[in-house]
């Protein structure tokens, strides 16, 4: 089991808003297996859950550190992030 300190905490979180929203290569990759695999029923699912920063920091983390409170300690930081991005995207904007 990897050794939970901060920087690895951050680290996942920071990995699933990347895969959630950021990190643009990842994003048509993304929409192309989901358009593949539509014909499975809980695909939806799935893909709602790789949409959401929070949601896929938690199952990130889950599966990193097998422990159901730093995996909702780095869900908490993931949502966090997307706030802080969504809140200067438009104090930049506007």
């Amino acid at each position: 089991m990897i050794a939970t300190s901060i920087s690895s905490i951050i680290g996942t979180a920071i990995l699933g808003n990347f895969i959630a929203h950021w990190f643009s290569p990842i994003q048509e990759v993304k929409r192309r297996f989901f358009n593949l695999l539509s014909f499975i029923p809980f695909i939806n699912y799935l893909e709602e859950a790789l949409n959401c920063s929070k949601c896929s920091s938690f199952w990130f983390s889950l599966i990193i550190f097998q422990d159901l409170f730093i995996a909702a300690i780095t869900s908490l930081l993931g949502y966090l992030i997307q706030f802080l991005i969504d809140y200067i995207q438009c104090w930049y904007e506007g």
